[in-house]
């Protein structure tokens, strides 16, 4: 089964990958504006910047609740360059306390990222790299080896990438590790700003994306039965059981297609959940042990993974002309790899429980 990665031939390759996020329980003219100048902002110089709003694809649909922003830099040195022009300084230092705007901004090495997709067809970090076709699919632990096959000089070999973390469901006093509880929170809004400059080492991120639009019939009757069940079980269980798999955040997402030069905040998705542009979500794990580990234990998420291959691998029904697109792009991160502010949020968003780290 061909599966297609991110070009990542060459040195130096250094990027900056960016998260930027606007709460809002109603769009009111005020929080329009902060999502309307935080778009404005980025795309003047991120190389590419997806819109997205935090809603489940097939699932009821309700007002969304945030919107997000993930924008990519192919050079950290431009992201730096942004940051300190005065028109960003002072749209993030005179947001009001009850704001409800939050970043997480990851550098990363080339090392320690890794793209891959299904079909050919570009998507995130991608879209400014270019793909290469490769074999390299099909067995537990091929992320791991793929991030080796991209060395450069800010990772070493020889890095398992393990959490000096554990989550307390796992907590064993022989480990050496600190446990953490991972219970998900979302309570009241914390006014003011929380800062996170240091997040434990090996923290992985994972970002995965399934496009359906312009489906053959048939093949999207193959997904609605046969993948979609396996598919809404497993990202369940990632989000419900945070401490059973370590995951430290976890949202659902709906992807808007090409936002408009002139970005308008109240613009909605079709209430036609077939016809969405992508499905997204955004997640945070301990690190690469703890996501290889869900993927293996969870039952639903193994028949999702032989369905996918038996469908769409050598030989399947949908191998030669099958449409389904989907993507996955990960960083493994290290202690200085990511800065995080969060002002007027709900408890619990994001890497917010790394306040007192």
């Amino acid at each position: 089964m061909v599966v297609y990665l991110a070009n990542l031939e060459g040195s130096g390759l250094v990027f900056t990958y960016g998260l930027f996020g606007v709460q809002h329980d109603a769009l009111t003219a005020e929080k329009k504006k902060y999502i309307s100048e935080l778009y404005t902002l980025l795309s003047h110089s991120a190389g590419r910047v997806d819109h997205l709003q935090d809603e489940s694809h097939g699932v009821s649909r309700d007002e969304p609740r945030s919107t997000t922003f993930v924008a990519y830099w192919l050079k950290s040195a431009d992201y730096e360059k942004w940051k300190n022009t005065e028109e960003v300084k002072q749209f993030w230092d005179n947001l009001p306390d009850d704001a409800g705007v939050w970043r997480e901004v990851m550098t990363v090495p080339k090392s320690r990222y890794m793209f891959a997709a299904n079909q050919h067809e570009t998507s995130g970090l991608a879209t400014l790299l270019g793909l290469k076709a490769s074999s390299d699919e099909g067995y537990w632990r091929v992320y791991r080896h793929r991030l080796s096959e991209n060395p450069d000089e800010h990772t070493d070999p020889e890095d398992t990438f393990t959490s000096p973390l554990v989550t307390v469901a796992k907590e064993n006093g022989d480990s050496g590790q600190s446990a953490v509880d991972l219970a998900k929170r979302f309570n009241e809004i914390k006014l003011g700003r929380v800062k996170i400059t240091k997040i434990p080492d090996n923290l992985l991120y994972c970002r995965e994306g399934q496009r359906q639009p312009g489906l053959p019939q048939e093949e999207l009757e193959t997904w609605k039965e046969k993948l979609a069940p396996h598919a809404l079980a497993w990202m369940n269980h990632l989000d419900t059981e945070r401490n059973k798999n370590g995951v430290v955040s976890f949202t659902f997402n709906i992807g808007h297609e090409k936002p408009k030069a002139t970005f308008e905040p109240a613009a909605d998705l079709k209430l036609d959940t077939d016809a969405v542009a992508e499905a997204n979500q955004l997640m945070y794990f301990l690190d690469l042990a703890h996501f290889e580990y869900s993927g293996r234990s969870f039952r639903e998420h193994v028949k999702l993974r032989a369905t996918t291959f038996e469908m769409y691998g050598p030989g399947g029904k949908h191998s030669e002309n099958g449409k389904l697109s989907i993507w996955v792009e990960l960083c493994v991160l290290k202690s200085g790899d990511l800065e995080a502010e969060y002002i007027g949020c709900r408890e619990g968003t994001g890497l917010m429980l790394f306040e007192n780290l």
